[in-house]
């Protein structure tokens, strides 16, 4: 969060990001925004056109009017905090990946996710939280054609996290973008 302890915004994080490119003096870097990363490099592109040549968006969601929002019961799986940090690790690597796959992903990966639940501080995922909230009322949905550059967007076909109807609303909604769809 800011020092201002108002709640950070998917702006501030497109700024902090834009701030960084130039401080490192990258040149036009390729973004790719992971799930909530997505709405950052959304905000990065329409915002600071300047700073990305590229972008690659995954499992993410145009926000707005033109989101199909995460279901309200999944929604209640990501928010819930109860159980240790292993036991929560185990229910996101659950939501995260098909059954079949998720007790070997939990198996080889549970601890490290474990770990960094256990690290995060719970405001710090409250503001998430929020900021979750802030994306699905009104984004960048209603502006994609601000986008101007080169966008590949990527989903799963059965994510149940980030619908992948939301890929298929970033691709027609930003000119040019293509879609990659990937079966489970």
């Amino acid at each position: 969060g800011s020092s201002d302890a108002r709640p950070f915004t998917v702006d501030d994080l497109a700024a902090d990001a834009a701030d960084a490119v130039r401080t490192l003096g990258l040149d036009r870097p390729a973004v790719l925004g992971w799930s909530m990363g997505g709405f950052v490099a959304l905000t990065l592109a329409r915002a600071h056109p300047t700073v990305l040549s590229r972008m690659v968006l995954l499992a993410t969601s145009p926000g707005g009017a033109a989101a199909k929002p995460i279901a309200p019961a999944v929604k209640a799986q990501l928010t819930d905090f109860s159980g240790t940090p292993r036991e929560r690790a185990r229910r996101l690597l659950g939501l995260l990946f098909p059954p079949e796959r998720a007790a070997a992903v939990d198996a080889e990966f549970g601890d490290v996710v474990a770990a960094a639940q256990a690290a995060l501080p719970l405001d710090v995922v409250r503001e998430q939280e929020h900021l979750l909230d802030e994306w699905e009322r009104d984004r960048v949905g209603g502006r994609l054609d601000e986008v101007r550059c080169p966008t590949l967007v990527a989903a799963g076909s059965e994510d149940v996290v980030i619908p992948p109807a939301n890929a298929v609303a970033l691709a027609t909604g930003i000119a040019g973008a293509w879609l990659a769809r990937f079966p489970r």
